[in-house]
């Protein structure tokens, strides 16, 4: 699915009126009549609208309503006589009750058409009171278009917004939807094409695109007969300073679990003797900057600064390690010693937002206010493909730009990283080209957290055993 802009939104708009050979007010009212479907149930419903154009929908709604025999009111935040142009039209065609103080009745449906994605200032006054009274409202909440008070290209929440139980978009997606806060408090999202194929607007370029869980269908390729470990990829994980074994051996297992043929960790040597006893099939190597030898045998890719620390050995050992022309997944630890001569173009970075703040010298609120120009931000001063983790993981490469919709708070916990660290670097070991390891690797340990079996305390361990489970056939 592609995401646009809310500046495109509004073109995209225009294009479909003239699709169609009809005129704003004539679209306004075909949306509404769409997004009206998705209340035909409820019996008492509120119309909460707003001073622009959503609240011109949300006056068609209601009328629709009434004309269906529900019982509907219009909570008015702005009076019919103050609006303009196609709301003020759709507000004096509406034959609803209208109140202007917040109701105090039982309603089984509340829509909410105050704000639409275009939302670019703070929520204040009135219209924040009217916010926090529909939230503490008990019944089904349905947002026009987008949650009042969310940016549409952020996922932002600006000062507060409702939180909706579902969302009806129409004719185009936005990125706020799901990135930032936007999953929280869009709820249910369904689109509604009003039947305008995107054909009618081919040549407006999308902001970015969803990833399709489709794409995991290439992880079954065939693994033919005759093949051997060295057919799948050799993979170095480098980290694991003395007392940090863990992050390692979980970055280490994933890149066999997603099918990598073999794997060492390199990390510190008191380390090694307890690697096997872990997991027999990593190999280890324990690295000393004193005795600096590497593995002789070059690896496809590595995944580097799991459980890694800041310190001299640290240093010493991503000295050594960037000499080696292969692609590179740098993370945790290394984010932190990375220089961007460093940097080659197939190389991966995984920043969570508190090291994607330190990267661009910022705090994780600004990462967090806009987490789409954070990555890119990060892609041109790194030159590589950024994964921004966090609720709607974003991954950038060189001209595309990718948003993960899948996941949950079961992978909120430690070593989840790690094991996509892994994923990726074993994904590139087998062939994939960086960004598209990446996507991959992004899907499908969201999709493992969304499907766990384990609903609440999922491990990272837990994360690598269930990960062939989640595996589309």
């Amino acid at each position: 699915m592609n995401l646009y802009s809310n500046k495109d939104a509004k073109q995209i708009d225009q294009l479909a009126a003239s699709y169609l050979k009809i005129d704003s007010y004539e679209l306004m009212k075909k949306a509404a009549t769409a997004i009206f479907q998705h209340i035909t149930a409820y019996q008492r419903i509120l119309v909460v609208t707003g001073p622009g154009n959503n609240g011109g929908d949300g006056w068609v709604i209601a009328e629709l309503a009434r004309t269906h025999g529900q019982q509907v009111t219009v909570w008015a935040l702005r009076k019919p006589d103050e609006l303009q142009g196609d709301a003020y039209k759709a507000a004096k065609a509406c034959q609803a009750d209208v109140v202007l103080e917040p109701p105090t009745d039982h309603y089984d449906c509340i829509v909410d058409a105050i704000f639409g994605s275009g939302l670019d200032k703070q929520v204040t006054g009135d219209y924040a009171s009217a916010i926090h009274h529909i939230n503490q409202m008990t019944a089904f909440k349905l947002a026009v278009d987008i949650p009042s008070g969310l940016h549409g290209d952020t996922g932002q929440c600006m000062g507060c917004c409702v939180k909706a139980d579902q969302t009806i978009a129409v004719l185009t997606c936005c990125p706020g939807y799901y990135t930032a806060r936007g999953q929280v408090l869009t709820g249910q999202l369904k689109l509604e094409g009003l039947s305008i194929p995107a054909l009618a607007y081919q040549n407006i370029d999308p902001i970015g695109k969803l990833l399709d869980k489709n794409q995991l269908q290439e992880l079954n390729q065939i693994r033919t007969h005759d093949s051997h470990k060295g057919s799948y990829g050799h993979v170095w994980v480098a980290g694991g300073q003395a007392g940090m074994m863990g992050a390692v051996l979980l970055a280490a297992h994933a890149v066999l679990r997603v099918g990598a043929g073999s794997v060492t960790s390199i990390t510190d040597p008191e380390h090694c003797v307890y690697v096997p006893l872990y997991q027999p099939e990593i190999m280890s190597h324990g690295f000393t900057p004193s005795r600096s030898a590497l593995p002789m045998k070059k690896p496809q890719s590595m995944a580097i600064g799991m459980g890694m620390g800041h310190h001299d050995w640290a240093e010493q050992l991503i000295d050594k390690l960037t000499f080696y022309d292969v692609p590179k997944v740098y993370d945790a630890d290394a984010l932190l010693l990375i220089k961007s001569e460093m940097m080659k173009p197939a190389d991966v970075i995984t920043p969570h937002p508190l090291e994607a703040a330190r990267l661009l010298n910022c705090t994780v609120d600004e990462i967090q206010s806009d987490r789409l120009t954070a990555t890119q931000l990060l892609h041109q001063k790194y030159k590589c493909v950024v994964v921004l983790k966090g609720s709607g993981t974003i991954i950038k490469s060189n001209k595309d730009l990718m948003i993960c919709s899948r996941g949950s708070h079961n992978l909120a916990t430690a070593g989840s990283g790690d094991v996509l660290a892994g994923m990726i670097a074993g994904l590139i070991a087998q062939g994939h080209e960086s960004f598209y390891a990446a996507q991959m690797a992004v899907l499908w340990h969201a999709i493992t957290g969304e499907c766990s079996a384990q609903k609440m305390c999922l491990t990272a361990s837990g994360i690598l055993e269930e990960l062939p489970i989640h595996l589309p056939a």
